[in-house]
């Protein structure tokens, strides 16, 4: 399973209960994905 993050997309590859247990662990997180992703390209500046 690949997950990879850019700078505005998140893409979550592999077979579907893999991609599903991306997206639950995802979900505990506090932070929307779209606050995440904005972050993580501000912290690689």
């Amino acid at each position: 399973m690949k997950v990879e993050m850019g700078k505005e997309r998140l893409r979550i590859v592999g077979k579907g209960w893999q991609v599903r247990a991306a997206l639950r662990e995802l979900a505990k997180h506090p932070l929307t994905v779209s606050e995440l992703l904005r972050r993580r390209h501000s912290s690689r500046r």
